[in-house]
């Protein structure tokens, strides 16, 4: 099994850079959501769970720095003036902000992913990282070319689902296995439970579509890969193996 695909996302809910080759370390990948919009009257970071506009956003590192794009702007480094262009687009006062090694952010959800009026669910990630919950997220291609092929109607577009990583073959991601991946070492935490950010509209042709979420619930346990841990900090490029560790 090979790596085929590596994607970083400098901000958390907006489109990321695909990538040739990542960093893995303790809390994932190098560079991996260590940024956010966070609203400054609620303190909570915006999510595209609940505002598919985030979405919209773009976000790269070059040189080490972060730049940001959002409608309406060209690339801007954090500050100020993206600060005033998130507010202006997002239409309430929000602010980019950084990882906080010493507290989880809080974030929100819609409780219905059918329906964006629904109200909010809330809870809290890891500190030090935007991720959901586990470090890294792997999918795998033939999962992808299964569930296309039950159902071609939809589009399964590698990026609804926003993988980290993305193998040849799921075959090897069972909960408790540790896997080596480059040069470092991943343990297989859980399956990934999709939600609402599957079904979202994206740039780059990607419309909204309730039904790959409703495939996934009815046929699949409303799971599609999975998440990892860190076990041994390495490089990972695209073309390297993927196996279980001796």
């Amino acid at each position: 099994m090979r790596v085929v695909g590596l994607w970083r996302y400098p901000v958390k809910s907006m489109q990321g850079e695909a990538v040739g080759a990542v960093r893995l370390e303790a809390r994932g990948v190098a560079g991996d959501r260590m940024f956010a919009v966070r609203d400054v009257a609620s303190g909570t970071v915006v999510s595209a769970k609940r505002d598919g506009r985030v979405l919209e956003g773009r976000a790269r590192t070059a040189a080490g720095a972060v730049l940001v794009d959002v409608p309406g702007t060209g690339e801007l480094p954090p500050g100020e003036t993206l600060d005033a262009a998130l507010s202006r687009w997002l239409g309430r006062e929000f602010r980019l902000v950084e990882a906080d090694y010493a507290r989880a952010a809080r974030f929100e959800s819609q409780s219905d992913a059918e329906r964006d009026d629904s109200p909010s669910e809330c809870w809290e990630g890891v500190p030090g990282s935007f991720v959901d919950s586990s470090p890294v997220h792997v999918v795998g291609l033939d999962e992808l070319a299964s569930v296309e092929a039950e159902c071609p109607e939809l589009s399964w577009d590698v990026r609804r689902f926003r993988p980290n990583v993305l193998v040849e073959r799921a075959v090897a991601l069972t909960p408790g296995s540790s896997l080596r991946m480059g040069t470092g070492a991943v343990e297989v935490v859980k399956p990934c439970a999709r939600c609402v950010m599957t079904t979202r509209a994206q740039p780059g042709g990607i419309a909204r579509e309730l039904g790959v979420l409703r495939h996934l619930a009815s046929a699949r346990g409303n799971e599609l890969g999975v998440h990892v841990r860190i076990i041994r900090p390495g490089d990972v490029r695209i073309g390297d193996s993927v196996g279980r560790l001796s």
